[in-house]
């Protein structure tokens, strides 16, 4: 069953409000701008972001491809996942106590899901991807308890997607986390396995284009790359 405490401190309200708007000269939709004006200034976070589009993000390396399962436990591939839309990608396990550690990451991830309902289009362009490290005990039933505020969500269609993932076992997930360099130790005593927090910034190509580790997972500073990104693609 999952653990109620880890979901208890995720879920975080998103606070919205003192945007300014522009309407594009062509026939696409509105986009608020900046992005990052739907989260308040944090005192968690000692700087601001730089205005969006005024800076580049390197092209750090591909997203490695994987074997995984979604909410349904049907199998799907990570790169027919990624690939289309800018993705900010998590590895979490559902179980982890560490306020510093997964339900910190969450808690991001909580309040841009949130946030992107006051982003028109946003959802065209954006998604969110957690994965579990830890299959043995976040099975897809355990995943899937833990998306239900998400895709119960009366309001879920007009926020950005987000999925929900797990693997087979070690064997599968091994790659995925070689692959994008996630370091995971399990030789503590079994119930906690240490990790490093990262949150990875992946392009419509899937290539890795930022990782942030604590105390750079201010959303402003992510809607900020993220809006880099997309004005990367318009050519500006």
């Amino acid at each position: 069953m999952l653990k109620t405490t880890f979901l208890a401190g995720a879920i975080c309200a998103a606070a919205a409000g003192g945007a300014t708007w522009y309407v594009a000269a062509s026939d696409a939709p509105a986009r608020q701008t900046p992005l990052s004006s739907v989260f308040p200034a944090s005192v968690d976070y000692q700087f601001d972001p730089p205005a969006p589009g005024s800076y580049r993000l390197n092209r750090i390396k591909d997203a490695p491809d994987g074997a995984v399962l979604d909410i349904h436990g049907t199998p799907r591939r990570l790169d027919d996942l990624t690939r289309g839309k800018i993705t900010l990608v998590s590895f979490v396990y559902l179980t982890c106590g560490d306020i510093q550690g997964c339900p910190l990451a969450m808690s991001v991830l909580f309040d841009i899901h949130d946030a992107s309902a006051a982003l028109p289009g946003l959802r065209d362009d954006v998604q969110l991807m957690t994965i579990s490290f830890d299959p043995d005990r976040d099975t897809v039933e355990a995943i899937e308890a833990f998306a239900y505020p998400v895709t119960s969500d009366p309001a879920a269609g007009h926020k950005i997607d987000w999925h929900v993932l797990t693997t087979e076992g070690q064997e599968a997930l091994a790659p995925i986390l070689d692959g994008y360099g996630q370091v995971v130790d399990r030789s503590g005593d079994g119930e906690r396995i240490a990790h490093l927090l990262r949150l990875f910034l992946l392009d419509r190509e899937g290539a890795v284009r930022n990782v942030y580790g604590l105390g750079f997972m201010d959303p402003r500073l992510l809607m900020t790359d993220i809006e880099t990104l997309l004005m990367e693609e318009d050519g500006a």
